[in-house]
């Protein structure tokens, strides 16, 4: 496999399309207009007779023997919650009654139990629609949150190459030829298109992340949570966004100072570490992120869009933009400064939908001494392919770093099976989360769908919010045991993802915490007391017939001090704290590029303001080898 160490999102196909209303069920209230008497009133619906208590007992005539008639009559008060009575006449008619207090509720009963024409009297039980209890216009395409069986989706597949000539064309005689291997009569038809089939891919109901259960269980929560979304840049101004978008409080919006001392002018939403400037959303090419965002928080039963999976208010989405260009690429150097800005500016969760087939020490050791918790899409499979690989064969980071305080989820498709582009191992992926035609925002106040494990990961993101945000004292890596601990259990899963199952936040809200072992993360989650050493590595490349030595310093707690190199094997005790040597910077992606012109061997040297030190020996065996001006 071709080795890369640009981040690209975990995006598998993304279809961006404004959405028709199409199946969805809305749960409506019906407004009565009551007026309360001195005893229980009838909803005057259909044409049913508002009456007092009086008014019943006056029609009820003389009966007492209401069980050898057949009457069923419920005459425990406390099985009225809504307080409302329902009496069905012999004729089939119901007739109901709202009562303002207990003691008019037991004389209702008590009346209609005693006329002749009443056959039942029971509570007027309220029936709840089993769809999204929301009044957002697209809730009924989100079949990640309720899945009805109802959703589909047209999707094309490329079922037969079409060429321009599948025969090719006649050769002149005495020029034929039997194959390929010779003679110069064949000519190779060209490749101009696919037969296109049109497949109708249909859900299965109950595949969906339980959310009703969740929200019922969750209410307001408890405390706020800030999720730093590590990704593309986010459409902060989008209807269903703009509410729930974290806020600089230390930072005054547009006077072009660090107010808060952080080291960032006017980061009044976040940070954009691929351009390094605080423009958190750039335009187009921010979708990504901002799909992602949507499935976290968009903002629920504002009659517009969809739903997102915290209910507004509690959590906030920390938009930090490390992603960019036309094929969402990012940096090492540009993820671990975002892993540090977003810790110190108050988040905890953090989700990274992003992926490399290189195991990045530098990023390792980062996300090691950091306190989030990491929600990683587990990938996207293999390029050429587009089929999902084993991570445990073909690991594939950061999601499969040997790190407690990260949790890594793969693509779940509306049938319950993985989708056929999602990575797997039942080692290095913890779960999977619905990600296939994930329907979500999108710059310009639209709406999209998307399929990949980046749509995944926030599903999970999500749920880890709402369970922190709900169970006020619990620690991240709790809210990790809860998560993997409520995995719903499905036969298609086994032996592909750790927990042998899929994310269910009904399930994670409704678990007994004195069943946490209250266990931390064993190798995550700290940073060594004096902090982290620089981390230095080189790579030669050639150019237009030259050689370059590419020397890449990264240190993960931002106080590098000192670059030196010099010519020969040198320890870092004889570079004397940074006296010795050449000096030398690296830009703002930590590299510096040599020009090679002559062999020897150089050692390069790196060291923080506290005085953790890393040398690095390179050989230049060629004349053209060696560091030059």
């Amino acid at each position: 496999m071709r080795r890369r160490r640009t981040y690209l999102p975990q995006r598998q196909r993304r279809k961006e399309i404004f959405v028709k209303k199409r199946g969805i069920l809305f749960f409506l209230a019906a407004a009565l207009s009551i007026q309360l008497t001195a005893g229980c009133a009838a909803a005057d619906a259909g044409g049913v007779e508002t009456l007092s208590a009086g008014t019943v007992q006056a029609k009820s005539g003389n009966n007492a023997a209401d069980a050898q008639n057949g009457k069923s009559v419920v005459k425990d008060p406390d099985a009225y919650e809504n307080m409302e009575i329902l009496a069905l006449t012999e004729s089939g008619e119901p007739e109901v009654y709202r009562c303002s207090s207990g003691e008019m509720l037991e004389e209702t009963i008590a009346a209609l139990q005693k006329r002749d024409d009443i056959s039942i009297v029971q509570p007027n039980y309220v029936y709840e629609s089993q769809g999204l209890n929301v009044n957002d216009e697209l809730a009924g395409e989100q079949w990640a949150l309720y899945n009805d069986g109802s959703f589909y989706i047209e999707e094309e597949k490329n079922i037969y190459p079409v060429y321009d000539d599948p025969f090719g064309a006649p050769a002149a005689p005495g020029e034929w030829k039997n194959d390929e291997s010779g003679g110069p009569g064949w000519q190779d038809p060209q490749l101009i298109g696919f037969m296109v089939e049109v497949e109708r891919q249909k859900a299965d109901a109950g595949i969906d992340i339980n959310i009703s259960d969740a929200w019922a269980r969750y209410g307001t929560g408890s405390r706020d949570v800030v999720v730093a979304m590590l990704d593309t840049g986010i459409d902060y101004s989008h209807p269903d966004l703009r509410d729930a978008i974290w806020s600089n409080s230390g930072e005054i919006p547009g006077n072009g100072a660090d107010d808060d001392g952080n080291g960032y002018v006017d980061d009044v939403n976040g940070w954009n570490f691929y351009d390094n400037n605080n423009q958190v959303f750039t335009g187009s090419d921010d979708s990504h992120g901002t799909h992602g965002a949507g499935t976290i928080v968009a903002s629920g039963n504002n009659g517009t869009g969809i739903a997102g999976i915290v209910p507004q208010g509690r959590v906030k989405i920390m938009p930090v933009k490390i992603l960019g260009g036309d094929q969402g690429g990012g940096s090492t150097a540009s993820l671990i400064r975002a892993i540090r800005y977003a810790e110190t500016n108050g988040a905890v969760i953090c989700n990274l939908s992003l992926t490399t087939t290189v195991e990045d020490h530098a990023l390792y050791q980062a996300m090691a001494s950091s306190k989030m918790l990491f929600v990683v899409a587990a990938g996207n499979g293999d390029e050429t392919s587009g089929m999902g690989v084993n991570t445990d064969e073909t690991p594939f980071y950061p999601a499969a770093f040997d790190l407690d305080n990260i949790i890594s989820v793969a693509n779940l498709n509306f049938s319950g099976y993985l989708n056929s582009s999602s990575n797997f191992g039942s080692t290095t992926v913890d779960i999977a989360a619905p990600g296939t035609y994930i329907l979500s925002t999108t710059p310009g106040s639209s709406y999209g769908y998307m399929t990949g494990t980046s749509m995944a990961a926030p599903m999970v993101t999500g749920t880890a919010a709402l369970i922190y945000s709900c169970f006020d004292g619990i620690s991240v890596s709790d809210v990790k045991e809860i998560l993997l601990s409520s995995a719903r259990p499905l036969d298609s899963l086994q032996g592909l993802v750790s927990t042998g199952g899929m994310l269910d936040a009904g399930a994670a809200l409704a678990f007994d915490l004195s069943g946490l072992s209250g266990q931390s993360f064993s190798n995550a989650g700290y940073a060594p007391e004096n902090g982290s050493a620089p981390y230095i590595e080189t790579k030669f490349t050639t150019k237009m017939d030259s050689g370059y030595l590419i020397v890449r310093v990264v240190d993960v707690d931002g106080d590098l001090e000192t670059l030196v190199y010099q010519e020969g094997n040198l320890s870092s005790e004889e570079f004397q704290s940074g006296a010795v040597g050449k000096a030398f910077t690296v830009n703002t992606s930590d590299l510096a590029t040599f020009r090679v012109d002559h062999a020897g061997t150089y050692t390069f040297y790196a060291r923080d303001r506290k005085g953790n030190e890393t040398v690095r020996t390179v050989r230049i065996t060629e004349e053209s080898e060696g560091p030059g001006a």
